[in-house]
C-alpha cells in the first residue's frame, strides 16, 4: 500500500513537471510569447479607461470629412483603429507619459498582432492563455523619426494627443480617413515638435488567416500602410511648402512607393573621397560608374592611396586621362578613418561623400536623393542601399546596433520583397549607415572632429553615426538610392581570419567604451528586435541575456556546505560558455551561461542551481534561468526533454562578497529526493 501511494505521488509530481516543462518550452520557442508572459500577463497592472475621465478614444475610421477636434470634450485623445483592441494597460501608460512629459503633446506606443486563425476559430476573450495563443508579430517602433514619418505613417494603429496643443490645426477634411490622419500627424510634428514613444505594446491589431505562420508571412512583406503611395503625395508636397523645403516626389514604378527628392540649395559641390590601395581595376570601375551614372554633376573625386605599388600608381596616373580625379599618395598602415580625414581636409566641397573603392553606381539619381536628404538641417549622415553585384541580394540597408554589436540587418536577403514594415523599402531614420557610401555636410563632419582615427578598420562609421546621434542629428537610410557593393575585395572578410576577428572584437570594445549608452541598445529598432541575425525577429531572453535589469530581483542566498565529494553523483554534464562581467550597463553584473543536462534521464524532472564556493568552503546558491537551446537538443537527439538545457544567471555587483569562487552546478529531481552535483571547473573572481 505504501509503495502504491508513493508511486501515485511520484507519478503526479512527474505529470506536473512535464506540464510545466511543455508550457515553458512553448513560450521559449516563441521568444515573443515569453516576453508577453513575463512582462504583461504576470507582470503588469491593468487599468480601465473609466479611471481616466479626461482621456477619450476616437477610432481612426471615424476621422472622415466632417471630423474636427472641437467635437471631442476630453483633453487627452487616443486615436486607434477599429480593427484591433486597445490594451487595458494603454490608458494608464499614456496618461502617465503625458503627466511626466509636459513638453510632449503627441505619443505613440508599440503594438502587435492578435491572430484570428481559421484553423483554431476566433476567440474574443483576452485571458492569459488566449493571449499566449493569439499574440504575435510585435511592431517595436523607433524613437521619434521625422524622416520615417515623412515616408509612411509609422505610428501605426494607435497614437494619443494632448488636445489643447492642436486645436488650431485645420483637418484636411478628405473622405478618406487615412489621408486625414496622415496629414494631421505631419502638421502636429512640424516646427521642431517631436512625438514621444512609449516602448510598450499597447495595441493588438486583428489579422485573419489560415494560421499564425501565414499571417506573419503576409505581414512581414507588406507595404500597405497609411502614407505609402502616390495618393499621399499632395499631403507631403504641402508639408514641404509649409516647412520651406524645395523638392518633389518620385515614384518607383515597380513598387508604387513614392520618395521625396529634396533640392539642395545653391547646387553645392560634393567631394567624393575614395580610400584605395593596390586595387586599380576595381577603383577604375568605381570611378567610371560615378561618371556614367550620376545625374548630379557638381562633384569632385579625391582618391587617397596609402601605399600602392609603383606599377599601380602608373596605371592610375594614366586613368586620369579618361576620368578626372585628384590623387593623394601617402604611404602608411591602413587606417580608413585617417585616409578619409586626409581626403576631407584636401577637399573643397560643402558636402563630403565617403565611398569605398569597390562601389559601383548603377542608376543616375542616387546622389541627388542622398544630397537632398543631407541638406536637411536635422540630418547627420545619409546612406544608400547596397546590393551584391548583379543581384538583388542586400548587402546594406542601414546599420542596427544588435545584441552582438553593430551589424547589417537583411544582409544577403532578397530585395525583391519588402521586410518588416518596409525596412528595405522606405526612407528610415537609423542609428547608423555604412561609410562604404556615406554623405554628410562638411560643417557637421568638422564639428564632431571627423572620423575617429583610433578605429582604424572597423566601426569608424558607427562611431561617427553615434556621435551625430548624440548631437541630436538623424542618420538616414535612403533605400531608393541603390548601388552595387563588391564587398570584401579591398581587404577580405574579417570573420574568416583569426587575427582580423581579434582586431574586430577589440575595436568593438573600444567603440562601446566611447559610447556606453549605446551598448546593446538601438532606439531605432527597440530592445525586443535587436537580434543579431539578419532577419527582423524577436530576440527576447536569449541564453546570455538579463530579462530586465531594472526589475530583476536576485535570488542568491547562503547555501549548505557541499557534501563529501565521495558521496556526490557527478552525473551532470555541463558546458560553461561564459563567465564574465558585463559592462556598459546601468548596473554592472556578472554573467554565467552555458548548458547542462542529466544523461539518460528525463530532464523535465530537474531544476538546477549554481553554487559559488569560496576558499573557506562557504557556499552561495542561485537558481538558473532555463533557456531553449535548439542547437544543443540537435546533438543530444537520444536524450529526453533536453530542449531547455541552456542556462544563464547573473549576479549584480555587491550581491557576493569580494572573493574568488569555484563554480558548481546542482540538479534536484523534483519527483524524488535525489540531488546531483558537478564541479564546473570554472572560477568567478568578484571584486
Amino acid at each position: 500500500m505504501i509503495n502504491r501511494i508513493k508511486k501515485a505521488i511520484q507519478d503526479r509530481l512527474y505529470e506536473n513537471c512535464i506540464d510545466e516543462y511543455r508550457k515553458e518550452l512553448r513560450c521559449q520557442t516563441d521568444p515573443y510569447l515569453l516576453w508577453v508572459k513575463q512582462t504583461e500577463i504576470y507582470g503588469a497592472e491593468s487599468i480601465d479607461e473609466e479611471e481616466y475621465p479626461s482621456l477619450g478614444v476616437v477610432y481612426m475610421e471615424q476621422c472622415t470629412g466632417g471630423f474636427t477636434l472641437d467635437d471631442i470634450k476630453n483633453e487627452y485623445i487616443i486615436f486607434a483603429s477599429k480593427n484591433g483592441r486597445i490594451s487595458v494597460r494603454a490608458f494608464g501608460e499614456i496618461m502617465r507619459y503625458f503627466d511626466t512629459h509636459k513638453d510632449t503633446n503627441i505619443v505613440y506606443p508599440d503594438e502587435d498582432v492578435w491572430a484570428l486563425c481559421e484553423e483554431e476559430g476566433d476567440r474574443p476573450k483576452a485571458d492569459g492563455d488566449d493571449e499566449l495563443r493569439c499574440r504575435t508579430f510585435p511592431w517595436t517602433k523607433p524613437m521619434w523619426s521625422p524622416d520615417t514619418l515623412f515616408s509612411f505613417f509609422y505610428f501605426g494603429n494607435i497614437f494619443a494627443i494632448r488636445k489643447s496643443a492642436f486645436v488650431d490645426i485645420e483637418w484636411l477634411g478628405d473622405k478618406d480617413y487615412r489621408k486625414n490622419i496622415y496629414d494631421f500627424a505631419l502638421k502636429a510634428t512640424e516646427l521642431g515638435k517631436r512625438a514621444g514613444h512609449i516602448e510598450k505594446v499597447l495595441f493588438h491589431a486583428y489579422r485573419r488567416g489560415k494560421n499564425i505562420a501565414e499571417i506573419e508571412e503576409a505581414l512581414m512583406h507588406s507595404t500597405d500602410f497609411i502614407g505609402v503611395g502616390a495618393e499621399y503625395d499632395d499631403i507631403r508636397i504641402a508639408a514641404m511648402e509649409r516647412r520651406g523645403i524645395k523638392g518633389k516626389m518620385a515614384a518607383d514604378s515597380a513598387t508604387g512607393i513614392t520618395y521625396p527628392i529634396y533640392e539642395a540649395e545653391g547646387n553645392p559641390l560634393v567631394s567624393i573621397i575614395i580610400p584605395s590601395k593596390d586595387n586599380p581595376e576595381t577603383l577604375k570601375q568605381c570611378i567610371r560608374s560615378v561618371y556614367n551614372h550620376t545625374a548630379y554633376k557638381n562633384y569632385e573625386i579625391i582618391v587617397v592611396d596609402n601605399g600602392s605599388s609603383a606599377r599601380n600608381r602608373i596605371v592610375l596616373d594614366s586613368f586620369k586621362n579618361e576620368c578626372e580625379f585628384s590623387y593623394i599618395y601617402q604611404p602608411m598602415e591602413f587606417n580608413f578613418s585617417k585616409m578619409c580625414n586626409i581626403g576631407a581636409s584636401a577637399s573643397k566641397g560643402s558636402y563630403i561623400l565617403f565611398l569605398n573603392d569597390d562601389m559601383e553606381a548603377t542608376e543616375d539619381l542616387w546622389l541627388d536623393r542622398m544630397l537632398g536628404q543631407a541638406a536637411l538641417k536635422h540630418v547627420g549622415a545619409v546612406g544608400a542601399k547596397l546590393l551584391y553585384p548583379n543581384s538583388t541580394l542586400i548587402q546594406h540597408a542601414g546599420i542596427s546596433n544588435t545584441i552582438y554589436g553593430p551589424g547589417h540587418k537583411l544582409k544577403k536577403m532578397d530585395d525583391s520583397v519588402s521586410y518588416y514594415y518596409g525596412r528595405n523599402r522606405f526612407v528610415y531614420d537609423m542609428i547608423g549607415v555604412t561609410a562604404a557610401c556615406l554623405l554628410i555636410r562638411r560643417d557637421y563632419l568638422k564639428a564632431i572632429g571627423g572620423l575617429y582615427e583610433g578605429l582604424a578598420v572597423a566601426y569608424n562609421d558607427v562611431d561617427l553615426c553615434f556621435r551625430l546621434c548624440t548631437k541630436g542629428l538623424y542618420n538616414v537610410q535612403r533605400n531608393d538610392a541603390v548601388l552595387y557593393h563588391h564587398e570584401s575585395l579591398s581587404r577580405g572578410d574579417d570573420m574568416q581570419d583569426g587575427e582580423k576577428l581579434k582586431r574586430l572584437l577589440s575595436e568593438q570594445e573600444l567603440l562601446y567604451s566611447r559610447h556606453k549608452k549605446f551598448y546593446h541598445r538601438d532606439p531605432f529598432i527597440g530592445t525586443l528586435m535587436n537580434d543579431g541575425d539578419p532577419e527582423y525577429k524577436c530576440r527576447w531572453l536569449e541564453a546570455y541575456e538579463l530579462a530586465d535589469t531594472t526589475d530583476y530581483v536576485e535570488q542568491i542566498s547562503q547555501g549548505k556546505k557541499l557534501p563529501n565529494e565521495r558521496r556526490m553523483n557527478n552525473a551532470i554534464m555541463v558546458v560553461t560558455e561564459d563567465c564574465k562581467k558585463e559592462r556598459y550597463v546601468k548596473k554592472p553584473y556578472y554573467l554565467i551561461k552555458g548548458w547542462a543536462y542529466v544523461p539518460d534521464m528525463d530532464n523535465a524532472r530537474y531544476s538546477f542551481k549554481l553554487l559559488f564556493v569560496n576558499g573557506s568552503g562557504q557556499v552561495w546558491e542561485l537558481p538558473v534561468q532555463k533557456r531553449y537551446r535548439k542547437d544543443v537538443a540537435a546533438i543530444l537527439e537520444n536524450q529526453v526533454n533536453v530542449d531547455m538545457t541552456g542556462f544563464c544567471c547573473w549576479i549584480y555587483e555587491g550581491a557576493l562578497p569580494n572573493d574568488t569562487y569555484d563554480l558548481w552546478i546542482t540538479a534536484k529531481d523534483n519527483c524524488s529526493r535525489q540531488r546531483l552535483y558537478r564541479n564546473m571547473e570554472k572560477q568567478l573572481e568578484v571584486k
